[in-house]
Formats: structure tokens, sequence, C-alpha cells
């Protein structure tokens, strides 16, 4: 028996089809209130979110994954600080649909019609929109580097060229970039019909060459990527991110913070601004009040008090602190305390 051709014609072998073609596709929403939660439920991914604009939260994600393919669209109503891990092997692709504010990865503002592409396991903190509706196109890295062949032998472009283990914003072509969003926005309304076309193997293998190659043509049409060097700036805002993750107990502020990493409060308010379009006062708090939020979620009335958690992360004004937590979160304390723990 033959194997079936790829897009273009070229036949490919066997071993060249992702191990995983046929099986049973996965398919799925989730819609939640809390930023834990959401992040959570990003398979393949191990997430930390911290909610950084005001207001109650809503997301929710569809993801689906086959023959080795994950699609992850999600929608998002708050500004989030987002750090973590993918799997290691793949490649993503973060590919807005919709924004509103402004994006910063790595202390490098994220443009319209650009993808922000990650082959390495750690991804550099972004402080994502205020509002957002993305696709994240998670791949095999491997399967990419397979496809340089699919580039025009008289173009000098090459889609393998964009693929490293670090983190990089791709501008792409307005008409392809639409091309691209276009079939995966079509590929979720598919999912969602009572016909369930990605229950047969033969419709998934279609989709997932199709999206192979407009994102081949995409990438090759792309310009130079744009690396997340590491400037000065980036360096002390990291080196703030890695003071906080080493002393989660620590309620840091801003006079540690600058003794720390040598910075004037001038420097360190300069470096926030540019790196992640906020100052740091606003940010030491904000990670201070998620974790309130995050230990209040796990305790109930009976086993913790709103004070008690409030006060062991250093707020130590109560009506402010209550007025503080329910600007960001859209509710008081003592209500977040009252839920079911997690």
């Amino acid at each position: 028996m033959k194997d079936d051709p790829v897009p273009l014609g070229r036949p490919i072998t066997r071993s060249q089809v992702d191990p995983t073609l046929g099986a049973t596709p996965f398919n799925r929403r989730f819609t939640c209130n809390d930023v834990d939660s959401h992040a959570e439920c990003t398979h393949g991914w191990s997430i930390r979110l911290d909610q950084l604009s005001p207001g109650p939260f809503q997301g929710t994600l569809h993801e689906i994954r086959f023959d080795g393919m994950q699609l992850l669209r999600e929608r998002v109503n708050r500004a989030l600080l987002k750090r973590g891990d993918q799997r290691a092997g793949s490649t993503s692709f973060s590919i807005p649909l919709e924004t509103a504010g402004a994006g910063y990865c790595g202390g490098t503002p994220l443009r319209d019609k650009a993808l922000l592409v990650s082959g390495g396991t750690s991804l550099p903190e972004l402080r994502t929109p205020d509002h957002q509706d993305l696709v994240l196109l998670t791949v095999p890295t491997d399967t990419l580097r397979t496809l340089a062949w699919l580039a025009d032998e008289d173009d000098d472009g090459d889609c393998t060229g964009t693929l490293s283990n670090e983190t990089s914003i791709v501008r792409v072509p307005a008409a392809r970039y639409d091309a691209l969003t276009s079939l995966l926005v079509a590929g979720f309304d598919a999912a969602d019909t009572s016909a369930r076309p990605f229950a047969l193997p033969q419709a998934r293998k279609t989709l997932r060459d199709a999206i192979l190659v407009e994102l081949v043509d995409a990438l090759e049409a792309a310009g130079r990527p744009v690396r997340l060097d590491p400037s000065a700036r980036r360096r002390v805002v990291e080196r703030v991110r890695e003071l906080v993750v080493s002393q989660p107990d620590a309620p840091l502020t801003v006079l540690d913070v600058c003794r720390a990493v040598g910075a004037s409060r001038r420097k360190l308010q300069y470096c926030f601004e540019e790196i992640l379009g906020t100052h740091p006062a606003w940010y030491l708090r904000v990670l201070r009040l998620n974790a309130v939020r995050r230990e209040l979620r796990e305790q109930s009335p009976s086993s913790a008090s709103v004070s008690d958690v409030a006060c062991r992360w250093g707020f130590w004004h109560l009506s402010r602190f209550a007025a503080h937590y329910r600007e960001l979160f859209g509710e008081l304390p003592s209500d977040t305390l009252k839920r079911p723990p997690r």
C-alpha cells in the first residue's frame, strides 16, 4: 500500500509521518474566572499567571490536539504576567487574532501581524495585552525541520532559519498572516460542528498539512526574526523576578529590590517601564496581591483569616489592602475566602 502524498505532490516515507497519526483527537473547551485554574488547563505547559490589570478575570480555552499538533485558542480579558516552560522538543507559535493594549515579551513590544516563536523549554516573562484572542500553535520541532524542502528552489528563504532554542518575534506580511489566521479559525469552527470531521484521520491529515504549508509560507515571507537580546534593563527586571521567585514568602519592597540589584529608584523605574510597561511598585504589589488570592483560594474561613494572610504578605493597612484587592480582582478578599477551596 502506498503512503499518502503530502501537499505539492512530494512523496514521503512512513517514518516521516507523525507516529500519532490516526490517534483519537482531543477537543475540549474550558471557561473560568480564576487565573490559576486557567493556567492548569494549558496542556503541555507549566505556566504561572499573575493578573496585572484591574477587574474580574474571565478566560476561555479551546484546545484541539491531533497527530502531534496542538491548537489552543485563548481568550482573556485582563493583562497577565505569564512565565513558565513548554514541552521539550516542541516549537510554539503565538498568533494573535485580536488584541487591545500593549504587550511585551522580554522587553520587546509585541506588534500587529507578528508571531512569537519559541523553540526552548523556558520562556521569557510575557506581559500580555489588556484583552487578547490568540491561537497558540505547537508543533514538534523535528516536523518543522523536515519541511525545508517546501521552500522554492530559487528562494533564499528557509523556514528553518527561524527555529532555535531562543524566543523571537517574527513580522509577517498581512496577506500571509491573514491566510494563516483564517485557516486556524476555520479549524476551530469545524471542530465544533455536529459533523465532527476530525474524528476521521483523513480530515485531520488535510488540516494538519494545510496548517504546516501556511506556516511555512508565512515564515518564508517574514522579515528577519527579532531576537530578545538581554539588554541591561532587561537583566535588571529579570533579576527582580529571580528575587521574587527565590523568596516566595518574603514580601519584597522597592527598597529591598534597589539594594539587591544595585539600582536607584529612578533606574528601576526606567527598566520596568521599558521592559514591562509598568512601574516596580505596582509590579511588586500585584505579585503580592496575586499571592494573597492564591492562598485564600486554597483556604476556608475555618482554616485562615483574611487579615492573617494579608499581613503575612506585607499588607499592614487592611482597609487599603481590601480596596486594592477589590480593584484588581473585582471582589473583596473575604468573598474569595468563602469560595470552596481549590
